[in-house]
């Protein structure tokens, strides 16, 4: 007998990718994280970047842990959340997370879980 999560396990992947993000230090990392959480696809974001580190600029860098789920190529998913993060068309539709600046996935570290 087939079982539901085997069905399910089969139609949608996750994978988790990390990322490093620059973000304005005018904008809390929690809320910002909270925004990225929202995307489409993604289930979980967590920062890892160590409390102590310290960084004299007006501009935070946060390495950040991402997983998401996937029908189709992880590739092109991964370039459709980053577009969604830095893309703005200032319309109401605005997809774009505030303070966000760059954003840059570590291709190397993705995995299917």
């Amino acid at each position: 007998m087939i079982k539901l999560t085997n069905i399910l396990t089969e139609i949608l992947n996750t994978y988790q990718v990390n990322a490093y993000m620059l973000t304005d230090r005018d904008f809390n990392i929690t809320d910002v994280l909270d925004q990225v959480r929202a995307i489409q696809k993604i289930t979980i974001v967590r920062n890892l970047t160590p409390p102590e580190y310290e960084q004299p600029t007006d501009a935070e860098y946060t390495l950040v842990s991402i997983k998401f789920i996937t029908r189709g190529d992880a590739k092109q998913d991964m370039e459709k959340i980053k577009q969604d993060i830095l893309t703005s068309d200032r319309s109401k539709t605005d997809l774009r997370v505030p303070g966000v600046k760059s954003f840059k996935f570590k291709p190397e570290t993705l995995k299917r879980l």
